[in-house]
């Protein structure tokens, strides 16, 4: 049975690395393959299983996409707001839509869309009726920061957007849940420490700042600050505790109830409220998991089965797969297993042998299953964020009884007497909101230290899986293996720590949306053109795309950034990259992008083109026009200028404007890309830096036309023309002096191709 279930679980997750979904004519097939070998080759049936059922959930996500009818034009809908809401204007959330237009949906679809200024306080749990501007999910494809393409379709999102401003925005029904209800009564508390109170209590997070989120990975406590199985085991066992304890009390004195296993009523009993402490959650899938696997067990011993914990992994596992298959793409399902399985291997390898409690015996448990976790888990966060916490296996020892043991019965009380005594529970709150105080001034005194986490550059998962075998193997008894031929396995992430010398420069077109940043780096060092946008929310594309690829390719001090013009799409984010990195020399059109001005760095020519004299020019054809040059190659930078200043341009600088790849002027707009200024600059590959589905429709379909139109009749052998809305981040790599090729690659198709992402 083992063997089995390992098979199907192996299939479902060799869907993370398929670039395409199979045919449903491959599925039909793979389906009757399975019945065919389901005889002699059993653990291959079990394993096209697997695919099949991974590939139909895929089709079947597919199948709930709205029509491209849907998506050109606005659409009124009607759903239940299924997210936790605390702000009264420009919120987010999402909406199980069961009706679109008229027509009212067999299955309901969640869609994710925005709301500047609502018309009534959004809450979870209303009925609404809404005018919305829909497109297909989408999100900024590079190689560093969140994936939230994925993260949607981990959720089953099958459309973003926003909400119109309209009269006909109607609430239908004015139910929200317990959950919102109890949210809304402890944002009224006023407590200076309400967001990390509200996690704690409620799952909800929303109200965490930057700030807090920085403390949070410095320190290694991210899985305390959501409900999750550590939470989930702690009430299990209290309740477990207290129902053995009261029905002993009950049975003891009520002779016709001798008969009941008590054993089995308190387990009943605290399954039920650990199913209740699930929805308080909103039914997390971290919560979700450790239930599913909390009442596996319960039914197992019921049943008086003696199964394996290693068993009874398999089959929790397997059965979240069949209830909630996309969740596999998301990051949480990889932690919240892979800490299941370091804590039964701790187990395993050092059981507890004594009788009766101890606790000394606890102590000494908790402590080594905090330090396995600790280390073990390292390999993995640091692959996915690129950073170890140094500190964190100190804060852990410290914070996790201090909150499951302390915080967490106090919040949870608190929650139940505001329903019963609100002037108790108040009290038991302030209690909580003192003591979090105290933890978070002593974090941030801990992690202020330079040594208390250290960043890394990024490195395949192969060099991070090599290391994670090593630690599990020094954990494992010798199997005749001597410990010290282990070093091998961390001589690839050695020899990531040593920088390589490459002669190559780097250029990479960033996916930021409807904006424009150019990163080019050489030897370790940078140079930024222009920095994207920022937005009232907050959101803005240094935190969100530049700074997490600095850091991934371990650059911590920017020599250069440009600033084309002022337009909030090119330079937006300055002050927000200006504080997370050090940047030693910023050129604006104020100051040193002048036409004329030159230097060199590491070898490679800059030049300036353009503007004469920014005063004398709107924003956009005040733009730094900017070359990058080695004796070979080149790259040509033009920020927003339009036909006009081409002209000039081209006037000014003929065939010194050539260059090997052209960001072409003005995200695509009709009013650049002139035919004298494509002919000018010759160049062999073309990128347009815009937004998916953008408003304006750039790139504009004559730009395109007209750069296929030169190229033809010139006979230039263009090499590609991307979009950024399409590819994603476009990279080249560029020989130095050297009449090498260039190589190029997309984020979509050549650095994260899987069909689930894209």
């Amino acid at each position: 049975m083992d063997s089995k279930l390992f098979s199907f679980i192996a299939a479902a997750i060799s869907s993370l690395i398929w670039t395409n979904l199979p045919s449903i004519f491959s599925i039909i097939l793979l389906l009757g393959a399975s019945f065919l070998f389901a005889k002699q080759f059993i653990h291959l049936a079990y394993f096209l299983i697997g695919i099949v059922w991974m590939a139909s959930v895929g089709h079947w996500q597919y199948s709930l996409q709205l029509s491209s009818e849907q998506t050109s034009e606005s659409i009124v809908v009607v759903g239940e707001i299924t997210t936790l809401i605390h702000k009264r204007q420009e919120v987010r959330f999402t909406l199980k839509v069961t009706q679109i237009n008229t027509n009212k949906l067999s299955f309901s679809r969640n869609i994710r869309v925005s709301w500047r200024q609502p018309s009534w306080l959004v809450q979870q749990g209303q009925i609404v009726k809404l005018e919305v501007k829909l497109k297909p999910p989408h999100g900024l494809a590079n190689e560093a920061g969140f994936n939230y393409r994925q993260w949607l379709f981990s959720k089953g999102i099958i459309a973003t957007g926003y909400v119109k401003e309209t009269s006909d925005n109607e609430l239908l029904q004015n139910v929200i849940t317990s959950r919102q209800a109890l949210l809304n009564k402890l944002l009224n508390l006023e407590l200076d420490n309400i967001s990390w109170i509200s996690a704690l209590t409620v799952g909800y997070r929303g109200l965490l700042q930057q700030k807090d989120w920085l403390l949070v990975q410095q320190s290694g406590i991210a899985h305390l600050i959501a409900i999750s199985g550590l939470h989930l085991a702690m009430v299990a066992s209290a309740s477990y505790f207290i129902f053995s304890w009261a029905a002993a009390v009950i049975v003891s004195r009520i002779y016709r109830l001798h008969q009941l296993n008590l054993h089995i009523v308190a387990m009943t009993l605290t399954i039920l409220t650990t199913f209740g402490y699930s929805s308080l959650a909103g039914f997390g899938l971290p919560t979700l998991r450790a239930w599913l696997m909390l009442s596996i067990a319960a039914l197992l011993i019921a049943n008086n089965k003696n199964i394996k914990i290693y068993r009874q992994l398999l089959i929790g596992i397997s059965v979240f797969l069949i209830l909630f298959p996309l969740s596999i793409y998301g990051l949480s399902f990889w932690l919240s297993y892979t800490a299941v399985v370091i804590i039964c291997l701790v187990f395993w390898r050092w059981p507890i042998t004594k009788a009766g409690f101890s606790i000394t015996t606890a102590f000494s448990s908790m402590l080594r299953v905090q330090l396995c976790l600790t280390f073990l888990m390292l390999p993995i966060v640091a692959w996915q964020f690129s950073y170890v916490s140094i500190v964190s296996p100190l804060v852990n020892l410290i914070a996790v009884p201090l909150v499951t043991l302390c915080l967490l019965p106090l919040c949870l009380l608190a929650t139940l007497l505001l329903w019963i005594y609100p002037d108790l529970a108040i009290l038991l709150f302030r209690w909580v909101d003192y003591l979090i105080g105290l933890s978070l001034d002593a974090l941030n005194n801990l992690v202020i230290f330079p040594w208390a986490s250290i960043d890394l550059a990024a490195m395949p998962f192969v060099v991070w899986g090599l290391v994670f075998i090593a630690l599990v193997l020094l954990l494992l008894p010798n199997f005749g293996v001597p410990k010290k031929c282990l070093v091998l396995l961390f001589l690839p992430f050695l020899s990531f720590l040593l920088q390589s010398r490459d002669t190559n420069w780097k250029l990479d077109i960033l996916d930021v949306g409807q904006g424009t940043s150019v990163l080019i780096t050489k030897n370790h060092k940078a140079i930024i053109y222009d920095v994207g946008a920022s937005y009232p929310s907050g959101f803005n594309m240094a935190d969100s795309v530049l700074l997490p690829i600095l850091k991934s390719k371990g650059i911590k001090e920017v020599d250069i950034v440009i600033v084309s013009h002022g337009d909030n799409d090119h330079a937006g984010s300055l002050p927000f990259l200006l504080k997370g990195v050090v940047v030693t020399k910023l050129m604006t059109t104020a100051d040193l992008c002048r036409e004329g001005s030159q230097f060199n760095w590491q070898g490679l020519n800059i030049e300036v083109f353009w503007p004469d004299d920014p005063i004398k020019y709107d924003d956009n054809n005040s733009s730094c026009v900017v070359k990058i040059s080695d004796q070979t190659h080149s790259v040509l930078l033009p920020g927003d200028i339009d036909k006009t200043i081409e002209y000039v341009l081209v006037e000014k600088y003929a065939e010194n404007l050539k260059a090997d790849i052209l960001l072409a002027p003005h995200h695509g707009s009709n009013t650049s890309s002139s035919t004298a200024f494509i002919e000018a600059v010759n160049p062999r590959f073309v990128i347009f830096s815009q937004g998916f589905m953008n408003r304006w429709q750039f790139p504009r379909k004559e730009v395109i036309e007209r750069y296929q139109t030169v190229f033809l009749q010139e006979q230039i052998p263009l090499q590609g023309i991307y979009a950024t809305s399409e590819t994603g981040q476009v990279s080249f790599s560029l020989p130095f002096d050297s009449l090498g090729p260039i190589q190029v690659k997309t984020y979509r198709q050549d650095i994260y191709p899987y069909w689930y992402a894209n």
